[in-house]
């Protein structure tokens, strides 16, 4: 009986590395695509706007957009762990506390490459940003490890209001926009491209990785 229960738990354990490995890997695209779209200044999405907007507001150049996430995040937290810690867990830390490094990373990845700063290649580094964050929000969806500190505080505010998720999740990103915007935050084309083709773009990615990826690691809610 005590080796089977032992064995369960190396492959409970094992399982569980193994989705925070792949939710690093989420966490990493989410960040170079947001130094890549912040730095082709052509908009960013909701939250990018408002780190970007808070990151003008303290006078830091675009290598400072990294360190700006790690404040934002944090702050979030903290905000949650008052109102509501519930929504807080082990996805939650695991998405916040790299963030700010993987975006610093990705700056200077887009440093190392650069980009010529004319329009045609502004897009295509928007593109790459758009795209690489829409596949890494859909990673860290699909490996169902817990939530961001944006989502946790749509949460809270659903409860509050009592109403659906999307709802509190437009009343979000609405008030993000505005005070990232205020701020100084870039809004542009990628800010209509995230508000219409991200929703799909994600959940398409997420589900094509629970049926190649996950299907074949054999990862599913009911295995942890």
């Amino acid at each position: 009986m005590d080796s089977f229960i032992n064995k369960i738990k190396k492959e409970y354990n094992k399982i569980f590395l193994v989705k925070i490995a792949i939710a690093l890997i989420g966490v990493a695209f989410i960040g170079f695509g947001i130094a890549f779209n912040s730095a082709a200044m052509l908009g960013n999405d909701a939250v990018a706007i408002l780190y970007d907007g808070v990151r003008n507001a303290c006078r830091l150049p675009q290598s400072g957009l990294g360190i700006i996430t790690n404040v934002v995040n944090y702050s979030l937290i903290i905000i949650v762990v008052i109102l509501n810690r519930r929504y807080i867990n082990i996805g939650t830390f695991i998405y916040t506390i790299p963030m700010g490094t993987f975006v610093g990373i990705g700056a200077k990845i887009y440093d190392y490459i650069n980009f010529p700063f004319i329009l045609e290649w502004r897009i295509l580094s928007a593109i790459c940003g758009c795209s690489m964050i829409f596949i890494g929000l859909g990673i860290f969806i699909a490996i169902d490890i817990g939530l961001d500190p944006f989502t946790c505080i749509a949460m809270i505010l659903r409860d509050k209001i009592k109403s659906q998720f999307r709802t509190a999740k437009i009343i979000c990103d609405i008030t993000s926009v505005t005070i990232g915007f205020t701020l100084g935050g870039k809004a542009g084309l990628v800010t209509a491209i995230a508000a219409f083709a991200g929703g799909p773009s994600i959940q398409f990615v997420s589900e094509l990785f629970k049926k190649v990826v996950l299907v074949h690691l054999k990862i599913n809610k009911d295995k942890i």
